[in-house]
C-alpha cells in the first residue's frame, strides 16, 4: 500500500472527499498542513504532517521525502496551493500536468491572453496599477467593466463599475483591503505583477452563466455536467445553482461544454480536471469567464453532479493523479431536477453558531443540508465563503427556487462576533 499525499492550505471538505478515494484505491491518505487539530481528522486521513509554509515546494518535497519517501501521488484541492503543490508534484517525480501549466492559469490575465491567441472568445482586458490609469484603461476595455484580483477566487473583491469615477474607486478599494487580507495568494508576486496593487479589469459580459467542471485525461476533456446561476447577488455571489439549466437547449448546451473544454485543452491541463464558469455572452456567444484549474466545484456542486450523473469528481481526481484508469461509475441516484441553495454570512467576524439548521431541514424540498463551516472559523463577507448549503428537489422553475432561498436565508441563522 503506497500513500497519496494531500496538501491542505486551510480548512476544506474536499479532504474528507479525496481521502475516501485514496481509500477506495487502496492507498494511505496523508494530509500535509499547517498544524491542525489531529483528533478531527481521526478516521479521516491516515497520517497528518505539520509544516509552517504549504507554499514552500522545494521544503515540502523534502519534508514529503523525509516522511513518506517517494508518494503515488500528490494533490490538492485548496485554490492557493495548486500551483505550488503542481511543483511538489515534479520536484517528486509524480507530476501528471506541467506545474507551469497551474502557475499560467493563477493569473487571470495571462488566462485572458492565452485564450484570445487560440482564437477562443474572451471580454477585453488590460491590467490597472494606479487609479489614474482608469480613463486610460476604461478606454481600452470599455464601459461597464468588471475589476478584480488578478489571481483572486470566490468573487473577493469583484466590483462592477460604470463610469472611470467608479472604476479610479474601484482601484483604491482593492489596493486598500488586499494588502490586509489573509489569503496569502495576494501576497506571492505572479512574474512581475504584485496582486495586491495591480487587478483585472474587463468588460461586462452580459448573458446567463453556467458552471462545468471538466475531466482532461490524456489530452482528451469531457464534461461532467452543466449548472446554471439563477439567482446572483449584487456582489456576483451565486446564491442559487442548478441542474440541467432551465431553457438551455440542447444545441447551447453543447456550445457551452465546448466552450469549456477549448478553455482547458488551450491552457495545456492534462490529466486534472477544471471547474469552468462560462457566461452566453449576447454577442460573443459562451464566453470563459474563469478557469479554476486543478480542482472541481465548491462546496456541495459535485454533490449534485455525483446525484445526477453517477460520476465522482473526486474518484475521478485522485484516478488522474495516480495515473490510474478512470474509476467506475455508478448510476445514476437522483436523475431529476436538483439545486444547490448557498446561504453566506452577513458581516465579516468569527463565527459562534449556526441555528436554524432543523428548521430549514424539515422543509419538502430539502433534500440535504451542508455546513462546510464551523465556530471559531473567521468569515468575511467580501469573500464567497459558502456556509450552509441546500441541496433541493421538486421545484418548478427559477422563481420557486428564489422563493425557497428567501425562505430558508430567514430560517439560518449565522451568528458572527
Amino acid at each position: 500500500m503506497s500513500d497519496v499525499v494531500l496538501i491542505r492550505e486551510a480548512r476544506g471538505h474536499w479532504v474528507g472527499e479525496v481521502a475516501a478515494a485514496v481509500h477506495a484505491a487502496g492507498h494511505r491518505a496523508v494530509l500535509l498542513a499547517p498544524p491542525v487539530d489531529e483528533a478531527s481528522l481521526a478516521g479521516v486521513v491516515d497520517e497528518v504532517i505539520a509544516v509552517d509554509d504549504v507554499y514552500d515546494a522545494e521544503a515540502v518535497a523534502a519534508r514529503i521525502r523525509s516522511a513518506v519517501g517517494v508518494p503515488a501521488a500528490v494533490l490538492t484541492g485548496s485554490d492557493g496551493a495548486i500551483a505550488s503543490t503542481a511543483r511538489v508534484a515534479e520536484l517528486l517525480g509524480v507530476a501528471r500536468c506541467p506545474a507551469s501549466v497551474f502557475a499560467l492559469c493563477a493569473d487571470k490575465f495571462a488566462v485572458r491572453e492565452a485564450l484570445a491567441a487560440a482564437g477562443l472568445p474572451g471580454p477585453a482586458a488590460a491590467l490597472i496599477s494606479s487609479a489614474s490609469e482608469a480613463a486610460s484603461v476604461a478606454e481600452r476595455v470599455g464601459l461597464p467593466a468588471i475589476v478584480k484580483p488578478v489571481n483572486g477566487a470566490g468573487s473577493n473583491l469583484v466590483r462592477t463599475v460604470s463610469t472611470v469615477d467608479e472604476l479610479a474607486a474601484a482601484y483604491e478599494l482593492l489596493a486598500a483591503r488586499l494588502p490586509e487580507s489573509a489569503d496569502p495568494r495576494y501576497h506571492r508576486p505572479l512574474g512581475t505583477i504584485d496582486p495586491a496593487a495591480t487587478f483585472l479589469v474587463e468588460s461586462l459580459l452580459r448573458g446567463p452563466e453556467y458552471a462545468v467542471d471538466v475531466l482532461v485525461r490524456d489530452g482528451v476533456a469531457e464534461p461532467v455536467e452543466i449548472l446554471d446561476k439563477p439567482l446572483i447577488d449584487e456582489r456576483k455571489f451565486e446564491l442559487v445553482l442548478s441542474c440541467p439549466p432551465a431553457g438551455l437547449s440542447g444545441e447551447r448546451a453543447e456550445l457551452v461544454a465546448s466552450a469549456a473544454s477549448s478553455a482547458v485543452l488551450a491552457l495545456g491541463l492534462d490529466n486534472t480536471i477544471a471547474h469552468v464558469e462560462v457566461i452566453d455572452d449576447e454577442r460573443r456567444g459562451p464566453t470563459i469567464v474563469e478557469v479554476n484549474a486543478g480542482r472541481p466545484a465548491g462546496s456541495i456542486m459535485p454533490l449534485l453532479a455525483k446525484l445526477r450523473t453517477g460520476v465522482d469528481v473526486f474518484a475521478e481526481l485522485t484516478a488522474l493523479a495516480l495515473g490510474a484508469p478512470p474509476p467506475a461509475r455508478e448510476p445514476a441516484k437522483l436523475p431529476i431536477p436538483l439545486a444547490m441553495l448557498i446561504l453566506y454570512a452577513a458581516g465579516s467576524g468569527t463565527l459562534t453558531g449556526i441555528g436554524g439548521l432543523d428548521e430549514v431541514a424539515a422543509l419538502p424540498e430539502v433534500v440535504d443540508v451542508v455546513t462546510t463551516v464551523s465556530p471559531g472559523q473567521v468569515l468575511t463577507d467580501e469573500q464567497e465563503t459558502y456556509a450552509v448549503n441546500l441541496v433541493v428537489a421538486g421545484f418548478a422553475d427559477h422563481e420557486d427556487l428564489a422563493a425557497l432561498h428567501a425562505e430558508a436565508s430567514k430560517l439560518i441563522r449565522l451568528e458572527v462576533a
